[in-house]
């Protein structure tokens, strides 16, 4: 019961740490490991050994990666991104975004034992770590929208002691879905990752069904939602701006089921 009150108050809890922290995303890894099917665990074992807690971190962590994507020219793709088209569809582009990254890694995965060992290891390594940056909506650049590609500040507006008192602040786009204001406390990865468990309960098979294409079109949807009234010097509605905490929340559970989901498809 304990439990499920903490879930309530992360639910109506503004977070103070990035939405997408480190440690979220090894919860995530957390949550995923307990629901790939046996041949799944094997493989990932072997390739990534029984503590993988290194590999969740494995793009951000190579100092090649940091240096590529501080390099990025401009019109480049960051491999972090989701690229989607105006029917929020994924796009064919150059180099790769998320969803591309994906897919080539899982081909890998698929077709393991035509792959060195090396292969094989990093393809998992790409899919565990884009997983959640494929789910996060900040990371959506989304066509109609020029300034989901570019960033940019909205303010919210918030009714404090009457009507005439009024408190506005102003919040960046990006950051804004990674970091929130609020009191609530960090958690480990562990207790996120039971916490999250709970939030799944019954709902594993319904928010892992699908394909990848779905879920870049269902984030799209979502990203398209927030990017008509988050706009450039934008004035948002407080509780629209609140509602993107559950949501990411949300998103973020997803991310985890459907990452068991995509290991256990493509290593069966």
């Amino acid at each position: 019961m304990k439990r499920v009150s903490m879930l309530f108050v992360l639910l109506i809890s503004v977070f103070v740490a990035n939405a997408w922290h480190r440690q979220c995303d090894e919860a995530v890894v957390i949550v995923a490991s307990k629901h790939l099917s046996h041949k799944a665990k094997k493989l990932v074992k072997k390739y990534l050994g029984s503590d993988y807690s290194d590999d969740v971190h494995y793009l951000y962590d190579t100092e090649k990666e940091l240096a590529k994507q501080k390099k990025l020219k401009k019109g480049a793709r960051n491999i972090h991104d989701l690229h989607l088209d105006k029917n929020l569809c994924p796009k064919k582009v150059k180099g790769e975004d998320s969803y591309k990254a994906i897919n080539n890694s899982l081909e890998v995965v698929r077709n393991h034992k035509s792959h060195s060992k090396e292969e094989v290891r990093t393809a998992l390594r790409v899919v565990i770590n884009l997983i959640c940056d494929f789910h996060s909506v900040a990371k959506v650049r989304l066509d109609g929208y020029p300034h989901s590609y570019k960033p940019f500040s909205y303010t919210t507006q918030v009714r404090e002691w009457g009507p005439k008192s009024v408190l506005t602040k102003t919040h960046k786009w990006r950051t804004s879905w990674q970091k929130f204001d609020g009191g609530f406390p960090l958690f480990s990865p562990k207790y996120w990752a039971e916490d999250m468990e709970i939030f799944i309960g019954d709902k594993y098979a319904d928010y892992s069904k699908g394909t990848l294409e779905d879920w870049a079109t269902e984030v799209g949807t979502i990203a398209a939602y927030y990017l008509e009234f988050c706009k450039p010097d934008a004035r948002v509605p407080y509780m629209e701006f609140k509602s993107m905490e559950v949501v990411n929340y949300e998103l973020y559970v997803k991310a985890a089921c459907r990452l068991a989901a995509l290991l256990n498809d493509a290593i069966k």
